[in-house]
């Protein structure tokens, strides 16, 4: 539904390759016109997790606006597409005080920007300000007129205009706040890693409807229909892709802090998304209780007998052990390893390490995950460094890497 026509004072400016309206408006019309950073998305999940994430911190926010007499905002960067905005700049009058190339300058700069109620406009940055100036008029409708200072970019829906603006939220989170792992895997244009991630869940058929949205690793017992979570699906990338140390291990691969921190080509992209989504398709393939659930679309969590690679404790130590097994030239004993699917509770070794019997919880210390990894990898052929502290866990189990 249209809104109604909005005249916007307004300084037009540039910067890079950005032209940009600064302005005002009014809370109540922030309220009735901005949406969420969502439009920047095609996937309903990834635009639920930027939600999510803006809803979560946005409660102390509302707080201050309707309590602090002395409250003052940043600016709000909001992008426009669609409708028929339109600029007009304001004649200044000629006086003796300024020049003629002042004059124009100033023409050029100085102007009325009109909405005509039809175009979509979100927040790329002050999500959480939106929310709450939203949530606010709901405590306190006396806010209403209040102002602040907004910033307009352009904003296109074709391919390279989400990455564009993606790009644009991106950096300016980045620098502004330190940004979670849910928010990089959801918009960041800059790291290879979250593109790669995004365009698994978005593209990649074998993925279709079986991750979900969560903004940490835990995947909930009672979800019966899921692979994994976002989270644990970019770490998996991460690790596969980069030469970021597996449990102390040095590994090949990209340059961690370079692949995460600076865009490739396109080419070099879709060249590395490939590596990860034929190692899935194998993995999917040749493991009988993946290939089940391919099949069924079903998973029992709950069960002792269903494979620890359906939680992310499993899911952890298959792509670390993967990628010092695929380094070592050893991945198909990895694979023929995970494929006799005795990893689960079932195995008296794996309870043993994993399950607490007294609240039969599992255990997620890190320290037993590598002990966990560094039997595997002994089992298959790979001989491990054990640290002093690792040689007391080995001690404490008493567990032979042979009879796993």
């Amino acid at each position: 539904m249209s809104k109604p026509k909005l005249t916007l004072p307004c300084l037009r400016a540039r910067m890079g390759d950005w032209i940009y309206y600064v302005t005002i408006m009014h809370f109540e019309d922030i309220d009735l016109r901005l949406s969420m950073v969502d439009e920047i998305h095609k996937s309903k999940g990834l635009k639920t997790l930027i939600q999510r994430e803006v809803k979560d911190r946005t409660k102390g926010i509302v707080e201050y606006l309707i309590t602090q007499k002395q409250r003052f905002f940043n600016s709000i960067i909001v992008g426009i597409y669609g409708g028929s905005p339109t600029y007009q700049e304001i004649e200044v009058t000629k006086s003796s005080k300024i020049s003629e190339e002042e004059k124009l300058y100033l023409e050029k700069t100085f102007g009325i920007l009109t909405l005509d109620g039809s175009e979509h406009l979100f927040a790329i940055d002050g999500q959480h300000r939106t929310k709450a100036i939203k949530d606010s008029l709901k405590v306190r409708s006396k806010l209403m007129k209040e102002e602040i200072a907004v910033i307009f970019v352009a904003h296109k829906t074709t391919e390279e205009g989400l990455i564009r603006t993606r790009r644009l939220f991106s950096t300016l989170n980045r620098y502004a706040k330190p940004v979670s792992k849910s928010e990089i895997v959801a918009i960041d244009e800059e790291d290879n890693c979250a593109i790669i991630t995004r365009n698994l869940v978005e593209d990649f058929e074998l993925f279709d409807s079986i991750i979900i949205f969560n903004k940490n690793r835990s995947i909930n017992n009672k979800n019966t229909k899921a692979f994994t979570n976002i989270i644990v699906l970019y770490d998996f990338v991460v690790t596969i892709l980069t030469n970021q140390k597996v449990f102390g291990i040095n590994v090949s691969g990209e340059n961690y802090k370079n692949f995460t921190h600076r865009r490739v080509g396109e080419d070099e992209i879709n060249i590395k998304q490939k590596i990860v989504e034929n190692l899935f398709e194998e993995l999917f393939t040749k493991i009988p209780s993946l290939s089940k659930f391919l099949e069924t679309k079903q998973i029992n969590r709950v069960s002792h007998k269903t494979s620890l690679l359906f939680k992310p404790i499993g899911q952890n130590i298959l792509y670390s052990t993967i990628k010092v097994a695929i380094d070592k030239n050893k991945k198909d004993e990895l694979i023929a390893f995970f494929s006799k699917d005795n990893f689960n509770l079932s195995n008296i070794i794996w309870r043993k390490i994993f399950l607490d019997e007294e609240t039969n919880r599992i255990k997620t210390d890190r320290g037993l995950q590598k002990y966990a990894f560094q039997l595997i990898l002994k089992h298959i052929g790979i001989n491990v460094t054990l640290s002093k502290k690792d040689k007391e866990i080995f001690e404490k189990f008493k567990i032979k890497s042979v009879d796993l």
